[in-house]
């Protein structure tokens, strides 16, 4: 009997052992997992999509069908030459021309101007600034123009030197150098405006005038950025300029503000 029971014993214990084991292979076989594997890789696969239509669709940049209204203060030729880029997809070049007086670093009217331009035309515009230290003569004597000319440029804001050659270069002298650089940079859109004024000058308005009317006697857009500015004799424009040892050397902080929101605003309209 109790051989029969030691028997029956060993047979119960090898039975558990093989269910057992046979239950423990069910449930780690790899291939119960597989269509699980499979369910979450397509879950993944469907959600990249998604995040890139969500990327896509956070971009803030303006249609190129409707970038030409931002264009509505620029001169005819100017918004049809800039309509046609965008129908070849090609960048419209706009160089901007001058004296130094534009601002070498991010502060200056220069490169802001050209940084907001970027920011609302984006790729669909090239900006590249020309800041010299020289009058209009010497501008033309050392052949800068001929940088400007290489750009291929479709519009060129040029401040013309005028400040600059203040005492230096006879008016006469100054409107055959834009005369000169005009003729180099032939079918692209010309506007001109002044550099800054001054605390109660006394010959150079007159001068400035002069330019105005040579700019609408030739058809060149003139941008009159003085009316920005308070009345130049007035004691409220002092704070619009620097001065370095009795000498306007420099629109200030204010002074630069005010030219430049005078040109955002008429390149990019509201």
């Amino acid at each position: 009997m109790k051989m029969f029971t030691a028997i029956l014993s060993v047979i119960a214990a090898i039975a558990v052992f093989v269910a057992g084991h046979l239950y423990w292979g069910y449930k780690t076989d790899p291939s119960r997992f597989k269509p699980a594997s499979r369910e979450v890789k397509a879950e993944k696969v469907k959600a990249e999509p998604a995040a890139g239509k969500k990327r896509e669709a956070n971009k803030t940049d303006k249609p190129a069908s409707s970038l030409a209204d931002y264009t509505k203060n620029w001169p005819k030729k100017a918004r049809s030459d800039f309509k046609t880029a965008l129908s070849k997809e090609r960048a419209y070049k706009i160089a901007i021309v001058g004296s130094d007086a534009m601002g070498a670093d991010t502060n200056g009217w220069g490169p802001q101007l050209k940084q907001a331009l970027q920011d609302a035309y984006g790729s669909h515009v090239s900006v590249s600034l020309f800041a010299y230290h020289l009058n209009s003569d010497e501008f033309i004597r050392e052949g800068k123009y001929k940088d400007v000319a290489n750009f291929k440029p479709d519009l060129i804001l040029f401040e013309p030197f005028i400040l600059i050659n203040n005492g230096a270069v006879a008016m006469d002298n100054q409107l055959e150098d834009i005369k000169t650089a005009a003729a180099a940079w032939g079918d692209a859109v010309l506007m001109i405006q002044p550099s800054y004024p001054l605390y109660k000058a006394a010959n150079y308005p007159a001068q400035v005038k002069e330019l105005e009317s040579y700019a609408k006697k030739e058809g060149y857009t003139y941008l009159d950025h003085w009316k920005n500015w308070p009345d130049p004799d007035s004691d409220a424009f002092k704070s619009y300029v620097t001065f370095q040892n009795g000498e306007q050397t420099a629109p200030s902080k204010k002074g630069t503000t005010a030219w430049y929101d005078y040109l955002r605003k008429f390149f990019i309209a509201d």
